[in-house]
């Protein structure tokens, strides 16, 4: 188990618990999904256990939240808020988190069944103590502004390669290619940033104010917050507001009784998904305003004149000016509100001696909305009809739970012994309604005024049912032994196949209290653990196990007829998924516990995926949904702890984890060695014996030179080229049969290797920390790069060191040079990093001070976030690819905060 404190959750004053995570627990992978405000965070708990695609391969789609359900989950741990089943980690302020909780083997999971088949995530709130009142206020505010930009040529760098450079390596150009309005920029010495000029500073702050205190057998906490986070395109914010009420009551000895309550709501105006990818891909000699145009015939400027100063095709008839779109909401807005309701409830008895009866009861309801409106002057409408439309989700579910726990101690003999009964159920009801062709900008608030209109919805169902027992045994406070039963049922699978059992064992030896081992005075602490468990994972959508009816249209006679017809083939024998785990654990401490260390080995493999399986085009269908494949995650974690400096005034202490998880598929269905997660494309690859999400592809060794000249004509090449690996030696490059031609597992999505570290050093009331945070091996199709290269006379480019005669790089091919077959294999690059997350500067006032002010405790501190990284990367933002498509430029942050408690 993994566990990080208040003051590591809210170190960086995330706007998302989740991002807290990030470089602290081994065995815990957490991975921004884009720079857009208030996006989600994904974690990968040990590995992938299941066959998901990942839209960010590539870097043409980035995970923008544009539903109810933005991303497949099916890897996502279960997160556990206050007793509340099923939460969602952006749904509870970083401010009013106590501890967050990492149950990671199929042993500790096991409590929570198939749900916590990805691990488990429990989030313990703050909660009052008896006392007088006390009252906090934690408030941030800081400017947030882009940084760490991947650099483009100027529109003298760009003429020289796409001229200069194309004719020197052999190509027929001309400066034709430029039209006045773009030589008048570049002959005058100018340049055009596209992206400079929709991009701006943006504010990050954040503020909660809580109460606490108790009195007479009942504690409360009552807080509410604000949390705004900017982004660096105008129109794009995220604005959350939430309250959250926890009360704890003991009415009499044998009865306790509590509840906690959580309510947000947020907006998120994203503003354009397509003006900053147009921003990049638009030449630097562009034109942004009317005024500055020498000829406005030439790029049919004049057709439309000028639009609020703006110069509407930039000079060069092309896109629609990014910048104009991004200047209004009239011309492209996406905006996302979301307000979300969840508490729990909980009644305990303790009904003799030792035993104890609690119920508690959790509910969670969230309604989100999503609304777009795209004008005549965003890219996609491009003068013509304008597009509404809006889209309402509402997600409800409730969890009950009776649990029954009897303890009882005796002699060196301690006895837990714990029964449960668990009822779950979910639903999820979508509505939406599209637009064309609104005769004013009336947004999504008058669609009915439109020219043509499409509507839809859908809802879906699910439950879940447990039974668990557990034992636990302690003997002599040294041997630990834990014995967990669990009985599960899903309504998504199939008949007779819906329930399934799953066990687990725990044993654990306190080492450093035996006499043989304190002789050695070594070790201040020495803990062995073992387990081994199995866990089940039902993540099939609801319905994929019954017949299901589709669309079809018909000629009925001289008329079209529409119809339905059978939609999927049903698998009655669907059942579950089902992992198991051995776990070997060992604790350590050194020097009166001043180095501490526990490191974990497992080995996992999950068997029985659910996943399409190929069938004969007999059937008439071509997949089915099948218990098919095996997947294996055996890996390494470790957590150091020092305290490096303890003095009266200094302290130095040091935090190191450190994570390695090799994946591999084990096993294809009808013994196949390869196979797809959906298209053929190469980050859809599955090969027996690599990672999931393995890029299969061509290998790039570089870039041919003049003395490879004789060998490059063998393959149909010439010197500036990209140059692939002939993997069989037939002297030809070529897509085949997979496994003969000369496509290999080029790399994986997964990392390595992870590695966290903070460093936290204090003089008297002085305070300094120190985050880092290193991902090794993971590696992406460039986004930046396959989308921002263009050929000579074409649009932006990457400031990159291309190929000539005289400057023979190995870097990316020559301008002007042909396009070759796979050339895009040089785009499939080493993604690792090393992050410095944040760093604080802080000052607490002295304990005389705040005495006398009539306060507990005052904090300052200045925060930089995100200062720097350092990676061989060319291009966007390396953890998640960061290609612009519904996407916000890279940023920084400086921060100043206090905390004030009385």
């Amino acid at each position: 188990m993994g566990t990080v404190s208040a003051k590591e959750i809210t170190r960086g004053n995330p706007s998302n618990a989740t991002q807290a995570l990030q470089g602290q627990v081994p065995g815990v992978l957490v991975t921004k999904l884009s720079n857009k405000p208030g996006q989600l965070w994904s974690i990968a708990i040990r590995g992938e256990n299941t066959i998901t695609a990942n839209p960010n391969a590539d870097g043409a789609t980035n995970l923008t939240l544009v539903s109810s359900n933005p991303q497949n989950m099916n890897t996502e741990p279960l997160v556990v808020i206050d007793g509340v089943v099923g939460g969602k980690l952006q749904d509870i302020s970083p401010a009013d988190i106590q501890t967050i909780d990492i149950l990671k083997d199929a042993s500790s999971t096991a409590i929570y069944g198939s749900r916590g088949a990805n691990g488990v995530v429990i989030i313990t709130s703050k909660r009052g103590s008896t006392g007088k009142p006390r009252v906090t206020v934690d408030f941030y505010s800081g400017r947030k502004t882009p940084d760490h930009l991947p650099p483009m040529q100027n529109a003298q760098q760009f003429y020289k390669s796409s001229l200069t450079d194309a004719a020197l390596n052999g190509a027929v150009v001309s400066e034709t290619m430029f039209n006045v309005n773009e030589l008048a920029i570049i002959n005058g010495g100018r340049t055009t940033d596209l992206v400079g000029a929709m991009t701006q500073p943006g504010i990050n702050m954040g503020a909660n104010i809580a109460v606490s205190g108790g009195s007479n057998g009942t504690n409360y906490r009552f807080s509410g917050g604000y949390i705004q986070e900017d982004g660096m395109q105008a129109n794009t914010t995220y604005k959350k507001y939430n309250l959250n009420a926890a009360v704890d009551s003991k009415i009499t000895k044998f009865l306790k009784v509590g509840f906690t309550l959580y309510a947000n709501y947020s907006t998120n105006p994203t503003g354009s998904f397509e003006a900053l990818r147009t921003a990049y891909r638009e030449r630097p000699t562009s034109t942004i305003y009317y005024k500055d145009l020498v000829d406005p015939v030439i790029g049919r400027d004049d057709i439309t004149g000028a639009v609020n100063g703006y110069a509407v095709r930039m000079g060069r008839n092309t896109a629609m000016n990014p910048v104009l779109e991004a200047s209004s909401l009239a011309n492209y807005t996406w905006t996302r509100t979301v307000a979300s309701q969840m508490g729990s409830a909980y009644g305990e008895l303790n009904l003799l001696k030792g035993l104890v009866f609690k119920t508690t009861i959790s509910a969670s309801n969230q309604h989100a909305k999503q609304d777009e409106y795209r004008g005549t002057y965003s890219k996609s409408v491009n003068l013509g009809l304008t597009r509404g439309s809006v889209e309402d989700d509402y997600i409800t579910a409730y969890t009950f739970d009776n649990q029954l726990t009897y303890n009882l101690e005796k002699g060196k003999s301690k006895l837990n012994v714990t029964g449960l009964q668990s009822a779950f159920k979910t639903s999820t009801e979508m509505n939406v309604g599209s637009v064309t062709n609104l005769p004013f900008n009336s947004f999504w608030y008058n669609m009915q005024s439109a020219g043509s209109y499409s509507i839809g919805s859908s809802f879906s169902q699910r439950s879940l049912s447990s039974y668990m027992g557990r034992i636990n045994y302690t003997f002599n406070d040294k041997y630990l032994f834990t014995f967990t039963g669990r009985s599960d049922g899903a309504s998504q699978l199939a008949e007779g196949k819906k329930w399934a059992f799953f066990p687990s064992g725990a044993f654990a030896w306190r080492l450093g209290d035996e006499n043989f081992v304190k002789d050695l005075n070594v070790f201040s602490d020495l803990k062995l653990r073992v387990s081994f468990g199995q866990v089940g994972n039902s993540v099939v959508s609801p319905y994929q196990t019954s017949a299901t009816l589709a669309g079809t249209n018909y000629n009925f006679g001289q008329n079209a007829g529409i119809g339905l017809a059978p939609g999927n083939l049903p698998n009655q024998q669907l059942g579950w998924e089902r992992s198991e785990e051995l776990n070997l654990g060992l604790n350590v401490g050194f020097f009166n516990n001043r180095v501490t260390a526990a490191i974990e080995v497992y080995n996992r493999t999950t068997k029985d995926l659910i996943m399409r399986q190929a069938l004969p085009t007999t059937s008439g269908f071509g997949t089915i949904i099948a218990n098919v494949g095996r997947v294996s995650n055996k890996g390494v974690e470790m957590l150091v702890n020092t305290t490096n400096i303890t003095t009266k005034n200094v302290m130095w202490t040091t935090s190191l984890n450190f994570t390695k998880n090799v994946n591999k598929l084990e096993e294809l269905p009808n013994g196949a060695k390869y196979g797809w997660s959906g298209g053929t494309n190469p980050e859809n690859a599955l090969a027996v014996g690599y990672p999931l999400k393995s890029f299969l592809y061509f290998q790039a060794a570089g870039i041919w030179q003049l003395g490879d000249s004789v060998e490059a004509k063998r393959y149909g090449q010439v010197p500036g080229q990209v140059r692939i690996v002939d993997q069989n030696n037939d002297g030809k490059i070529s897509a085949g049969v997979i496994g003969q031609d000369d496509r290999v597992i080029v790399g994986s999505q997964l990392p390595n290797y992870t590695l966290g570290m903070t460093n936290r050093v204090s003089y008297k009331n002085l305070d300094v920390a120190v985050m880092m945070y290193y991902r090794n091996g993971t590696m992406f199709k460039n986004g930046f790069m396959s989308s921002y290269i263009s050929d000579a006379g074409g649009g932006a480019r990457l400031n990159l060191n291309y190929w000539t005669r005289n400057n023979p790089s190995n870097e990316i091919w020559g301008m002007g040079i042909p396009g070759s077959n796979f050339r895009g294999a040089i785009f499939y690059q080493d993604a690792s990093f090393l992050r410095i997350a944040d760093v604080t500067f802080g000052y607490t006032l002295p304990k005389a001070k705040t005495d006398k002010m009539g306060i507990d405790k005052m904090r300052f501190y200045l925060q930089l976030i995100n200062p720097a990284y350092f990676t061989k990367y060319l291009g966007g933002d390396p953890e998640y690819n960061g290609a612009a498509y519904q996407d916000d430029v890279p940023s920084s942050t400086v921060t100043f905060g206090f905390n004030l408690g009385f």
